[in-house]
């Protein structure tokens, strides 16, 4: 699976034609230079990149697959976003705390926080994994966010797209 031993793993999600959760790994002492080399794309005074309206979409891209990241990908179609969430979170975080990640950050969507604090602790609990770490956060405080958010936007567009970020997809569970 992706995810490895103290990883840190930065979570997505995009909702049209779908569900997809996007995992991005990264090992602790890569997440830095990784981070900073995403910085380094932000337009003057742009605080993230949001994959969605941004128009460098093929050129963030191949900067992103230069990353040392690896990727995970949920894809859950024909059930409704409130079922689809739990499902595809759940099973990230099991993968996560079995792998033995240290830390699962998550882009902040304040609607669905207290849902996700109860599952992942549930998770947490029945996995035996007190160690994992997890935390909401808005999408310009990590930069690793934003290869998960890329990545979502790709699987939801389908064709091309996807194959552009294959090089850093190493899983993709669906559930049709």
């Amino acid at each position: 699976m992706t995810f490895r031993l103290a990883d840190r793993v930065y979570v997505d999600e995009s909702k049209a034609r779908g569900y997809f959760v996007v995992a991005t790994a990264s090992a602790v002492g890569d997440a830095h230079a990784s981070e900073r080399a995403l910085r380094d794309l932000l337009k003057p005074g742009q605080r993230r990149i949001h994959f969605r309206s941004d128009s460098r979409r093929r050129q963030l891209l191949s900067r992103m697959c230069a990353l040392e990241v690896r990727v995970a990908v949920w894809v859950v179609k024909q059930l409704p976003d409130k079922e689809a969430r739990p499902l595809s979170l759940g099973m990230l975080v099991e993968a996560a705390a079995r792998a033995g990640a240290s830390q699962l950050i998550i882009e902040r969507d304040e609607s669905l926080e207290r849902a996700d604090r109860r599952l992942i602790a549930e998770v947490i609990r029945r996995e035996g994994a007190s160690e994992l770490l997890y935390r909401h956060v808005a999408p310009h405080e990590h930069p690793l966010l934003w290869v998960s958010d890329a990545v979502a936007w790709c699987y939801s567009n389908g064709g091309d797209w996807i194959r552009r970020v294959e090089s850093i997809v190493e899983a993709r569970v669906t559930r049709l």
